[in-house]
């Protein structure tokens, strides 16, 4: 079992933050045994220019090295103004959000979706992120197969460009937007051993932890989430009421003591 480093991180940040397992410097995973520290990764905030000079000046001071975006706040800002200040700061990008919705649940048509994750690819590559949020979808108004068939067809679409950018997809096994049932939920095995029988090691999951009681209805693969490339997103919310110390004290405990779960259909499905 990996040992996880205290050192890579700073408490107290009231902002969602994405807790990962350290990587090469060119992006590419590496392998779980040889992997011996996490690393976070902050929302940026800023909607404007002064805003970004700012607050990207207050996280260098606290020595943040990642940060996630919003498409949308990258189109705000302009893509070659955020590099500049970013990196004039010594500053990269973690994650990039959000595309997908192959089955319709963002409003989209399969086809849109699958040429606006191309779009949203695209972007990250330009960033030099290290990966981009995929909402997959919820099973909507279709039947349960024809959904899973969808939301893979969609990521295999978007696969070849995935690894020519060396993009992880990030798929989001719990709600990430507000008041939208994006998630979709596999039937007779884990929504982590779902997005593992894909075969890519482009293809990750993201795990959502929130509220006062964020482990409460979290499936114990969260361990092997991580162990395998995947991401664990603290809301904002967690931060708030649990404190972003405790909740990677327990990150780092569980990592360091509990062994990773062995048998895929022992993890519960996470609830949406």
């Amino acid at each position: 079992m990996p040992r996880a480093s205290r050192s890579v991180f700073l408490y107290g940040v009231t902002r969602s933050m994405d807790v990962f397992l350290r990587r090469q410097s060119n992006g590419n995973c590496i392998p779980p045994e040889n992997t011996n520290e996490l690393e976070q990764s902050i929302a940026l905030h800023a909607k404007t220019p002064l805003e970004l000079t700012a607050e990207v000046a207050d996280l260098r001071k606290r020595r943040i090295r990642l940060v996630n975006v919003r498409r949308q706040q990258v189109m705000r800002l302009g893509e070659q103004s955020l590099l500049h200040v970013l990196s004039d700061n010594g500053l990269q990008i973690g994650t990039v959000g959000y595309a997908g919705g192959f089955t319709g649940s963002l409003g989209r048509s399969y086809e849109e979706s699958v040429q606006d994750t191309y779009r949203a690819l695209e972007m990250a590559a330009a960033l030099s992120a290290r990966s981009l949020v995929i909402v997959p979808g919820s099973q909507q108004k279709h039947i349960h197969s024809h959904a899973s068939k969808t939301i893979m067809a969609g990521l295999n679409r978007c696969l070849d460009d995935a690894l020519r950018f060396r993009i992880d997809l990030q798929i989001s096994l719990s709600n990430i937007i507000r008041d939208r049932d994006d998630v979709f939920v596999p039937i007779g095995q884990s929504p982590l051993q779902w997005i593992e029988d894909m075969d890519s090691h482009r293809i990750k999951g993201m795990m959502v932890l929130r509220g006062a009681s964020p482990w409460k209805d979290m499936p114990d693969s969260w361990r092997r989430c991580l162990l395998s490339g995947g991401i664990l997103r603290l809301s904002r919310s967690c931060c708030q009421l649990v404190g972003a110390r405790q909740v990677m004290d327990h990150i780092i405990q569980g990592l360091n003591d509990a062994s990773v779960i062995e048998n895929p259909s022992a993890a519960f499905s996470l609830p949406h």
